[in-house]
């Protein structure tokens, strides 16, 4: 993948974690950071970010979290409205990051209501009607696969939750499948599939595979190895200060993803990286090695979530690791 040539600024960025595995009311905030402190947040293995660039629009929602309440729930109580989420993005299909979606696409009320129509009415009066109507969805196309495990003795687990595409249509959504870089505004794209170009923070995928079981999809009534091809992350050119990078799950591996946000922005400062690097259950010594990695990388911050910080804050060094609520 080359360099996007008109690949855009934004002039600033917000990014409103509204689901994560942990949540904390006696946080102090700080100039740059704020944490959300009027009421208690709802956390669970899950992940979902609001991406806002002040008053310009879009403002993009990454990922929905696990269960189909609690995201709605901390939209809710942090007193944001549905109705002013102009695009989803979907990192990659495993349910923690799509199950509240379908509720969240619910409260946006995005189904064309009853009306009577003139006999002269043509297709495409009725066809712009209901896409004015429509939210945009963007997402890798492998996001709907039918996912499995096949174990040693070739048991299978599975299919697990896929993202339900036809009842997200169904209640609004524009499904935009991409496999590269999608321009969501200027300055700000998916990264569209990332390659594998090293294994440093790429380790967790494989320990899965090997420790629970290979991960598969099942395609034609065969069952193929599943390399997650839809991870992907979303990256903002912030003007004059470098590249804010936010990811789902980093299953590609957060370096990769770096390497990959580098590479399509043409833009090597980095401002910020925030959301899961999938590193939970590696060992020691792939931490080190991907802290390392991420040391020569000089980001002014890295803000693990979703299974991440833990681990990470257990095993850095010097590297400036904050968790936030709201920024």
């Amino acid at each position: 993948m080359c360099k996007i040539e008109k690949f855009g600024t934004v002039t600033r960025v917000s990014i409103t974690i509204l689901m994560d595995n942990q949540a904390n009311l006696i946080v102090k905030s700080s100039e740059s950071i704020k944490y959300f402190q009027e009421k208690p947040l709802l956390a669970e293995h899950g992940f979902s970010a609001l991406i806002q660039f002040g008053d310009r629009e879009p403002s993009i929602l990454l990922d929905g979290g696990n269960s189909q309440s609690a995201l709605m729930e901390n939209i809710v109580r942090m007193k944001i409205a549905p109705s002013a989420i102009n695009q989803i993005v979907l990192s990659h299909g495993h349910d923690d990051h799509h199950g509240g979606i379908s509720k969240l696409l619910d409260a946006m009320v995005l189904q064309p209501k009853e009306k009577k129509w003139q006999p002269t009415t043509t297709i495409d009066m009725l066809r712009q009607w209901i896409e004015n109507r429509q939210l945009p969805l963007i997402t890798h196309p492998a996001s709907f696969r039918e996912r499995w495990r096949i174990a040693d003795d070739d048991s299978k687990t599975g299919p697990f939750n896929a993202p339900p595409k036809r009842e997200w249509e169904a209640k609004g959504a524009n499904i935009i499948l991409s496999e590269a870089p999608y321009r969501l505004t200027d300055g700000c794209w998916t990264s569209g599939n990332i390659p594998r170009e090293t294994d440093t923070g790429f380790s967790q995928s494989k320990k899965i595979s090997h420790k629970q079981g290979r991960l598969c999809y099942r395609e034609n009534d065969q069952f193929l190895t599943d390399h997650l091809e839809d991870d992907q992350a979303v990256v903002v050119n912030v003007k004059n200060k470098g590249l804010v990078i936010v990811s789902g799950c980093a299953h590609a591996g957060i370096i990769n993803t770096i390497h990959m946000a580098k590479k399509i922005s043409g833009v090597d400062r980095l401002l910020a990286i925030i959301g899961g690097f999938h590193l939970a259950m590696d060992s020691d010594e792939e931490l080190q090695s991907t802290i390392h990695h991420l040391k020569q990388e000089k980001p002014e911050l890295v803000v693990p979530q979703n299974k991440s910080f833990a681990a990470f804050k257990e095993n850095h060094t010097d590297v400036n690791v904050k968790i936030l609520k709201r920024v």
